[in-house]
């Protein structure tokens, strides 16, 4: 090489480096100071394969699992899985609470309402433990710092209904709109559940099973009317089936200790009152959940499973704070005196709470990623088995009412959950532009 051409190497090189420091130099001015979330948003243009690979467990990579879009196999086996984690989780808790209250005679169902929604709170932790572990070479500064960006990040997803933020929309706090929300979902799902506790005394046994589980049916309408769903003769034909299926095992099948008798007509009919109120608000805290607190449908199952995992533990944490407050009224009226349980009555409450905890992210899950409907007529599914389980381990008769409403209930859960496949996997089949890639780390 010549001396000529070496020179003009040299020069060209460092006009190279003249520009590129001088770029580095604008574009620090002019980033904004939160500009590490523009270097580690969670989602990058999967085109373009040259942008900036994160090392694992950084923020971009937390969700950026090989995905199949909303068509997906991975979708619906996740749906699956949480559908039986939802059934199997209820039956648990379900045996356990009649257990303390009936067997143990621990007979507390405010407090062990509080104690089991309150226990909620434990989701986070667990979902932070959960992440560590798989983080585990990550210093625990960084760990929090990526933690608490992607749950940002996330919860602007669903404040604004798009992966697609704009600049302002990503400097907004989303925290006074998930407060609300999340506040909204903890006074439904509280208060109807205490309705339910409250017209247990006060009606039959049958009346309350069935027209609780009318739930179904306000779900239904509160998804067609607030979330523009479409109607279909299969999905009605379906929450009917299953609502009469509830019907046959709670009207069909003999009461015990003459319940029914014992309770005056004018206290049934205020009781069956309450637990129809209480159906109402269960139906619409599932809506109001798919409303405000869930990811778009362009998302992926991952997104969608942590975030109800946050949603669920913040309902525990604000039951914890307030919903104590009615418990020194219950016990200074004598409505609820407060006794201390026994060891073995704690450990089944413990137990009946680590179920619920287990069936109200599969199910708050399995509610973002199909429909409030589906979910409804899936937690229904639980009553089947739960008289299975009497049936098999406590020596209770499997009636033919019991069977034949199970197996309607079983039917209409088929029948929604074909109608909810081709309503969102295949009619909605079409290229996800959010679709996330590892971006290779191979040097072409």
């Amino acid at each position: 090489m010549s001396e000529a051409s070496q020179k003009n190497g040299d020069a060209a090189g460092a006009t190279i480096t003249a520009r590129a420091s001088s770029r580095n130099k604008q574009a620090s001015e002019t980033l904004p100071e939160d500009s590490w979330e523009v270097e580690w948003d969670v989602y990058s243009d999967p085109a373009s394969s040259e942008a900036d690979e994160s090392e694992p467990g950084s923020p971009t990579a937390l969700f950026r699992h090989t995905h199949e879009g909303p068509s997906g196999r991975r979708r619906v086996v996740t749906a699956v899985v949480l559908m039986t984690l939802a059934v199997v989780s209820m039956v648990g808790q379900t045996e356990a609470t009649v257990h303390v209250q009936r067997d143990l005679g621990w007979d507390k169902p405010f407090l062990i309402l509080y104690l089991t929604h309150g226990f909620y709170f434990i989701m986070w932790p667990g979902l932070l433990l959960f992440e560590r572990f798989q983080q585990s070479a990550k210093p625990w500064g960084r760990f929090f710092e990526d933690h608490f960006f992607v749950l940002r990040r996330t919860a602007q997803y669903v404040e604004h209904q798009t992966l697609d933020l704009t600049s302002s929309q990503t400097l907004q706090s989303p925290w006074p709109y998930m407060l609300k929300t999340c506040f909204i979902q903890c006074c439904a799902l509280n208060i109807a559940a205490v309705t339910w506790f409250v017209a247990a005394n006060m009606t039959t046994p049958s009346d309350l099973t069935a027209i609780n589980n009318t739930s179904a049916i306000f779900t239904y309408v509160f998804s067609v009317w607030l979330l523009k769903e479409s109607m279909r003769m299969a999905k009605n034909v379906a929450v009917v089936l299953a609502v009469a299926g509830v019907l046959v095992i709670a009207y069909g099948n003999p009461t015990e200790g003459g319940t029914d008798a014992a309770v005056s007509n004018q206290k049934r009919l205020f009781g069956n009152a309450i637990t129809a109120a209480g159906a109402v608000l269960f139906g619409l805290y599932r809506v109001l959940y798919k409303l405000k607190a869930c990811l778009p449908a362009e998302a992926t199952a991952e997104m969608n499973i942590m975030f109800s995992i946050v949603v669920g533990s913040s309902i525990g944490v604000f039951t914890t704070l307030v919903f104590w407050l009615p418990l020194p009224v219950l016990h200074i009226t004598g409505v609820e005196v407060f006794e201390w349980p026994s060891g073995a009555a704690a450990f089944w409450t413990a137990f009946g709470a680590a179920c619920s905890v287990v069936f109200t992210c599969s199910f708050l899950s399995l509610t973002a990623l199909t429909s409030p409907v589906l979910s409804s007529v899936a937690a229904m599914l639980s009553i089947f088995f739960v008289a299975l389980y009497d049936w098999l381990f406590t020596g209770h008769d499997l009636t033919k009412a019991t069977l034949g409403g199970g197996f309607a209930i079983i039917f209409a859960f088929l029948l929604l959950g074909w109608s909810t496949y081709q309503e969102t996997y295949v009619e909605n089949d079409r290229p996800n532009e959010h679709e996330l890639t590892r971006v290779p780390t191979e040097e072409v």
